[in-house]
């Protein structure tokens, strides 16, 4: 099958999947819900409208260099509860990633691969990495980004300069069984609804005939 490549590099990016109340946690690198919902913006869908084809895309993530997790402080003034009455004041916890860059694929019907990629290219609304603050360094969209290949070779033999020539890089993909497990897949965005699927992590050498793109 073919696959759809994207490019994610930012200085602060946020990939929150289990986040409750005060505490807002990032892994490590995007999770799918994140790229779907940076697809529908892109495509101009609104939240009211399914996702199903979207998120039965497979998933692969090529981590092009590792970002520095860090926190920062929110305080919220006056908040409101549930009930309509003023509360307390909330002082929240929320991480993300810096300085991070990342080579994601997303592997199925090439027809709609092909409207991601028009999408990619004049995007509906603002794309942004899990904070509307948090935009794209360089375009999200990768030149000739359908490739005729799997995931895995896909995200492979797509060129790469970086600061560790000599070291293989972190790949993360989608498969069928494993231990690692992600309530990451977007079934309802209005009820907050999410499926799980299966991650493994591998690590893989760089292919010496690729010619380099710079992450400059």
């Amino acid at each position: 099958m073919p696959t759809l490549l994207l490019r994610m590099r930012a200085p602060m990016m946020s990939w929150g999947d289990h986040s409750r109340f005060t505490i807002r946690d990032s892994r490590r690198e995007p999770t799918k819900s994140a790229v779907i919902g940076l697809l529908c913006a892109a495509l101009g869908r609104p939240r009211w409208e399914p996702v199903a084809d979207l998120a039965a895309l497979k998933m692969g993530v090529r981590v092009n260099q590792e970002g520095v997790v860090q926190c920062d402080y929110h305080t919220v003034m006056d908040s409101i509860k549930s009930s309509g009455s003023k509360g307390d004041t909330v002082i929240s916890q929320r991480y993300y990633v810096a300085d991070a860059d990342y080579l994601v694929g997303l592997e199925g019907d090439r027809s709609l691969l092909e409207d991601l990629d028009r999408a990619l290219q004049f995007p509906c609304w603002q794309l942004y990495f899990g904070r509307k603050s948090f935009i794209p360094s360089c375009p999200v969209q990768v030149p000739s980004g359908v490739r005729d290949a799997d995931l895995l070779t896909a995200l492979k033999l797509h060129p790469y300069k970086g600061k560790h020539q000599d070291k293989p890089l972190r790949y993360l993909l989608e498969v069928p069984d494993s231990l690692d497990v992600r309530q990451d897949v977007p079934l309802d965005w209005q009820k907050r609804l999410f499926g799980s699927r299966c991650v493994e992590t591998k690590f893989h050498p760089l292919e010496v005939a690729e010619s380099c793109i710079s992450l400059n």
